[in-house]
């Protein structure tokens, strides 16, 4: 058995949506929220649990996937599409705005949950990846000022690297702080002095 997924449906076909919903509840999912067209998404994402956004557009336009971008840029989550039409330009807005499940002429029943899945599964891997891609810049960046505090130490003391590095390490300690919080400060000092 899935568990069980809290879902916003946006489809402003009655009948359509009606399908869809009962698909989904056959599952054991809830929509929790059914919006006729996606102006409000934003701010129906932010008031609700919402773990799934399933989108319903015969022929999606600009103003959905803005819509879709200000939703993963405030509170992502997995989005599945459903569309009636498509073209290269309307695949490549789709993904770029965050869609994980982009499906053309493809709404059945017993294909809803396999597509949800699909979607998920991408999102997390997705945000997996984007997890350590900041990982990986934030500790980029604390190097680079840890290098740079090492630079005007050396500079300013004429001391050798391996010196200005003991001398933040040693400061670090002493404060009980990690070295880049020592490095930062270093940095402000001496750019206040100049």
């Amino acid at each position: 058995m899935n568990t069980a997924l809290k879902i916003i449906l946006v489809d402003k076909n009655t009948g359509r949506s009606a399908m869809l919903r009962r698909a989904l509840q056959d599952k054991g999912h809830e929509v929790i929220c059914r919006m006729d067209d996606s102006a409000k998404l934003q701010d129906s994402n932010e008031m609700t649990h919402a773990d799934v956004l399933i989108v319903n557009a015969d022929i999606p336009d600009e103003e959905v996937f803005a819509n879709l971008t200000d939703v993963n840029k405030t509170k992502p989550k997995p989005i599945v599409m459903f569309t009636e039409e498509s073209n290269s330009e309307m695949a490549s807005s789709a993904i770029k705005s965050g869609v994980n499940a982009y499906i053309v002429d493809g709404l059945e029943e017993n294909r809803v949950q396999p597509i949800i899945d699909v979607a998920m599964a991408r999102f997390r891997e997705f945000q997996a990846l984007k997890d350590e891609l900041d990982a990986t810049r934030n500790q980029l960046s604390e190097r680079k000022a840890v290098e740079k505090a090492k630079g005007l130490l050396m500079k300013h003391k004429d001391i050798n690297e391996d010196d200005a590095y003991q001398s933040l390490r040693k400061m670090a300690m002493d404060k009980n702080k990690r070295i880049v919080d020592v490095a930062e400060s270093v940095i402000n000092a001496f750019e206040l002095l100049e």
